[in-house]
């Protein structure tokens, strides 16, 4: 990749095809749900041999619960990807976190596991925004097995805090992106981070972390 095209990509943004097809998947199945609910509970239909509906309208109704509330995260994560994940900028690069879990970096947890506790804790309805400046870089690097890959920057991820303000809270010293999370790939992002980090000179055209 040459530099200028480099110097030309400061936003990564996010895949989010599969999220859109979660969320209108699991809205059609809780709407359904939803929908016919009442029908079966209050007899408006009936099951195909004339018996009562009454268990399926039961049956239903504990459906949609969980399909509603997985279509909200869903529509959730497509609402906060609008911005990009990553913002390379003068003063250093922008993280939007969205959706972090205390779960995360465990292995072998099964996905609808991590998916109910990411509602039942509310912590994957959370958004952030963490700044790293550019001095506190120890390294970006490319981790992980083909297809299951990450983007790993080693470095002190804060709050944003105002111009001029020295009290900084620390958010953590690390900050993955999965291959599958990122439209473009892994070496296209590490690389612009690199050609930044080494030119000073290339940043003064950039925006500001401030603004």
């Amino acid at each position: 990749m040459t530099t200028n095209s480099l110097t030309a990509r400061t936003d990564f943004y996010a895949k989010t095809w599969y999220l859109n097809v979660a969320a209108v998947v699991f809205t059609c199945l809780g709407g359904f749900s939803a929908l016919f609910r009442p029908l079966f509970l209050f007899e408006i239909m009936k099951r195909a041999d004339g018996q009562s509906g009454t268990e399926a309208g039961t049956a239903l109704s504990i459906m949609a619960i969980p399909l509603v509330l997985v279509a909200i995260l869903a529509w959730f994560n497509v609402y906060a990807r609008r911005k990009p994940l990553l913002r390379i900028c003068k003063e250093g690069i922008e993280v939007n976190i969205i959706g972090a879990s205390s779960l995360d970096g465990v292995p072998l947890i099964p996905t609808m596991v991590r998916v109910a506790w990411l509602i039942l804790s509310g912590q994957g309805f959370k958004q952030q925004i963490g700044w790293i400046s550019w001095n506190q870089i120890n390294n970006v690097q490319i981790s992980g097995l083909p297809g299951v890959r990450s983007l790993v920057i080693d470095a002190s991820l804060v709050k944003p805090v105002a111009r001029g303000e020295k009290t900084r809270t620390l958010l953590g010293s690390k900050i993955n992106f999965r291959d599958a999370e990122l439209r473009d790939p892994l070496e296209s992002v590490a690389g612009a981070i690199w050609h930044y980090h080494h030119q000073p000179a290339a940043r003064q055209s950039l925006t500001s972390l401030y603004s």
